[in-house]
């Protein structure tokens, strides 16, 4: 069993990585969430291993060996918390590859979370084994990617509208 953890703010997530190893999962992680964890004292493999890759701010998790590992079920947990797109609007705060694995992981059935409050739902799902929670959690993924696009959409509309 591996989770997947990508946090942009990190913040309270070596908790959940230390219950989900606790509970048996290997833990994988993009770089800065992997040296974070491992100050912490949290066994972590980097996501980097996987794929070969070096990693770039824009370029993580965009690659698809993660993608074939979280549709063969090789990943059944999926834990991102993206930039903060509203608190600064740019566009290297733009999150591709993160909203990427939400909605791969929403969709392949994994349990997923976008933030503090959805990491403990998770947690909480696996220990009660509570697979229902799947459906509700893959809801709140799709509405929250949809929001953040929404958020996206409207900053490029008034930055186009001064054009």
């Amino acid at each position: 069993m591996i989770a997947l953890i990508s946090a942009a703010n990190k913040r309270g997530i070596e908790n959940v990585a230390r219950e989900l190893a606790e509970i048996g999962f290997e833990i994988l992680a993009t770089d800065g969430t992997a040296s974070y964890l491992r100050r912490k004292e949290i066994n972590v493999r980097r996501v980097s291993e996987i794929t070969g890759l070096t990693e770039r701010r824009e370029l993580k998790t965009l690659h698809h060996r993660l993608y074939e590992m979280i549709f063969s079920g090789q990943i059944s947990v999926v834990i991102v918390i993206p930039y903060e797109f509203s608190a600064e609007p740019k566009f290297e705060n733009i999150d591709i590859g993160g909203i990427c694995l939400l909605r791969a992981a929403a969709k392949a059935g994994c349990f997923v979370a976008f933030d503090m409050a959805g990491c403990r739902k998770v947690v909480e799902a696996i220990k009660t084994r509570s697979e229902d929670l799947k459906r509700v959690m893959a809801r709140e993924v799709f509405r929250f990617t949809s929001e953040y696009d929404k958020k996206i959409m409207e900053w490029l509309e008034n930055e186009a509208s001064g054009i």
